[in-house]
């Protein structure tokens, strides 16, 4: 019984890379930075509630480069608090 999951336990990871391997991108996006991209975001507090945000690729690259910034400043300045 043991083998049988540890083998299992072995062969899953295998099986899910061989799908992923497998899958053919058919429309390739464009990388334009320009490019106008539109997005549904949901509003806090809600569940039905979305609001449609337009802004180039540039700019939503810019935001998630800082969030992320700003996540991980966070997350390194939290060391030092004690409650």
């Amino acid at each position: 019984m043991k083998r049988l999951i540890v083998l299992s336990s072995l062969l899953v990871p295998l099986a899910a890379h061989a799908q992923e391997s497998s899958q053919v991108v058919v429309n390739a996006p464009t990388n334009d930075p320009n490019e106008r991209v539109c997005r549904n975001i949901a509003e806090t507090g809600s569940r039905l509630s979305h609001q449609r945000i337009c802004r180039t690729r540039a700019q939503w690259d810019e935001e998630r480069r800082t969030t992320r910034q700003n996540v991980e400043r966070s997350q390194t300045n939290r060391g030092g608090r004690q409650y």
